[in-house]
């Protein structure tokens, strides 16, 4: 990054602490998180010995509720409460990083993972992979993170994800576009392929109705899971994503993981 545009950001940051800084308490959004797990019927407390001892092996170092997403934290609670071999579905591999954390939450359960195939045109055009150089250290490291045996996957747009796997899932991970068409659609197919008391959980939720708007994050994904909860009477849980000022500090760019626990039938 230049060197101006270096000190534009820093100026940037030091304007929206001003302006937002007082009174804000990392330690209290912590706080809050560790209450909405409790709240939502986790246990907190097991979840980060759980994912503490997946984070060592892998990271050398503890969950950090400043800077690491909550959804890891999420996701290991739910790891203690859901049968050994249940059924994950991932919509939006990346680089596979989470998806190999899932493979040692959930050692025993079968994980497919999608992503976009090579010939879309989305796929080069976001997160700097149009060089060849790039994509290539970017495809090596998926790889690499998608070796586990209980992985499995899976290349095609999301739009056609009904035709390509069934259901049902016990928990299903959306972490695909964030925008519409694409965030309305892979939502609605999680809820439609989620299991009768399963789970939907969601990335990059801004539930703020002035919420930040970019080429990658949007509230269109609230949106759609308020849709849903309004008119089943699930659940609808938010947990903020990261508790640092620099994430949690203004009210409209804060992000949130979201938990739709589908009802139980009977």
């Amino acid at each position: 990054m230049p060197v101006i545009g270096r000190i534009g950001k820093k100026m940037r940051a030091a304007l929206l602490r001003l302006r937002f800084g007082r009174g804000f308490s990392q330690a209290a959004q912590e706080r809050a998180v560790r209450a909405a797990i409790e709240a939502a019927g986790l246990d907190c407390v097991r979840g980060l010995q759980v994912l503490d001892a997946v984070l060592a092996g892998t990271r050398g170092r503890p969950f950090d509720f400043g800077r690491d997403s909550v959804h890891w934290l999420v996701f290991a609670c739910l790891a203690e409460s859901l049968p050994a071999d249940s059924r994950i579905l991932e919509i939006g591999t990346y680089d596979g990083q989470f998806t190999a954390i899932l493979a040692r939450l959930f050692a025993a359960s079968e994980i497919t993972t999608v992503d976009l195939p090579e010939t879309d045109p989305i796929l080069r055009s976001t997160y700097r992979r149009d060089a060849e150089a790039a994509y290539r250290r970017f495809v090596a490291t998926r790889d690499a993170n998608l070796a586990a045996p209980n992985i499995r996957f899976r290349q095609f747009n999301s739009a056609f994800l009904l035709d390509h796997v069934a259901g049902p899932f016990d928990l299903i991970w959306v972490d695909g576009g964030h925008l519409y068409p694409e965030v309305a659609w892979d939502l609605a197919a999680a809820h439609h392929l989620c299991r009768d008391g399963g789970h939907v959980l969601c990335d990059d939720v801004i539930p703020a109705a002035d919420g930040q708007r970019t080429a990658y994050v949007s509230p269109d994904s609230y949106q759609v899971l308020d849709y849903f909860a309004v008119r089943t009477g699930e659940a609808l849980h938010l947990f903020l994503k990261r508790c640092a000022f620099k994430h949690a500090g203004v009210p409209r760019k804060r992000k949130y993981i979201a938990m739709l626990r589908r009802k139980a039938s009977g």
